[in-house]
């Protein structure tokens, strides 16, 4: 097994196993406020260097994503790094900007991969749940996560669109975000852990430590976003993630009017409002499905 830094990617280690197998990938920190992830995969490294785990087969290939708004305890510095990943721009784009370039950089390890698991917390969530669609979902679930999120290609064209996930899958990877819980829970460091070893194990390339039947996750598909469109933007009290909304209720106002739903809704992945641009998303809706 070799453990060696990209020479050409700042940020990115490369972990070569016994055997040929999967190429893996792993992003962690593309938002520099999300920091579950860092921990999960700097924790994995140091397994795989010490000699605790072994890379049995294939590459696993880790990136530190937004290291400037890491270093500034934000989001991002001055783009939303994963509305990046794509291959066309709006020429209005600051392209000189640091998160545009990292994007570039990152992309092209996303073009050379078969899984990809990109790891995310969210301001407002009670427990983690995964972002997969189609062809991916088969093998996520077997992460045992409680809560899969799926529909969010469908936005993929618009301003939501951009993220790594739906830029692995257009070039042929299997993969999936996961949001393992809170910001500001340290528990969520955990969940991003046991993650990225439940990731590793599915596809074999490390030693499997329990083979348990993964609980049956419930899915939902997003069907709509809602963007924050005037300042005064604000939810009911006591919102929370995978929230149910009845046919005509309200769960926020905007415009000084109630946002309401025409049909029996879960809250999807609220963003603090505070924190949120104008015409950027705050929120997402969803409909409970089976597969």
């Amino acid at each position: 097994m070799e453990v060696a830094r990209d020479p050409d990617i700042p940020g990115v280690i490369k972990v070569n196993g016994q055997l040929p197998g999967p190429r893996a990938v792993m992003f962690a920190g593309v938002h520099g406020d999300e920091v579950s992830g860092l921990h999960a995969v700097e924790k994995l490294v140091y397994d795989l260097v010490s000699g605790d785990r072994t890379l049995l087969r294939g590459t696993l290939t880790v990136a530190r994503g937004n290291a400037e708004a890491f270093v500034a305890q934000r989001r991002y510095v001055k783009l939303n790094m994963n509305r990046l990943f794509k291959d066309e721009y709006d020429p209005a784009l600051d392209m000189t900007s640091y998160e545009f370039r990292r994007a570039q950089e990152l992309k092209a390890i996303l073009r050379d991969c078969d899984y990809f698991l990109d790891f995310h917390s969210a301001p407002i969530a009670q427990e983690p749940f995964l972002v997969a669609e189609g062809k991916s979902l088969p093998f996520f679930t077997g992460l045992g996560l409680p809560r899969i999120i799926t529909g969010w290609s469908n936005f993929s064209a618009g301003p939501t669109g951009g993220d790594a996930e739906t830029y692995a899958n257009r070039h042929g990877a299997i993969a999936a975000t996961l949001e393992s819980g809170s910001h500001f829970d340290k528990g969520s460091n955990d969940v991003a852990y046991a993650a990225a070893i439940s990731f590793l194990s599915l596809l074999k390339m490390i030693a499997v430590e329990q083979d348990a039947a993964p609980a049956v996750a419930e899915i939902f598909e997003m069907y709509a976003v809602v963007t924050k469109e005037a300042d005064d933007f604000r939810y009911s009290p006591n919102v929370k993630n995978f929230q149910f909304i009845r046919k005509g209720e309200g769960f926020a106002i905007q415009n000084g009017k109630p946002v309401t739903v025409s049909e029996d809704t879960y809250l999807l992945i609220p963003m603090v409002p505070e924190q949120t641009k104008l015409h950027e998303e705050v929120c997402y809706l969803g409909r409970k499905i089976t597969l």
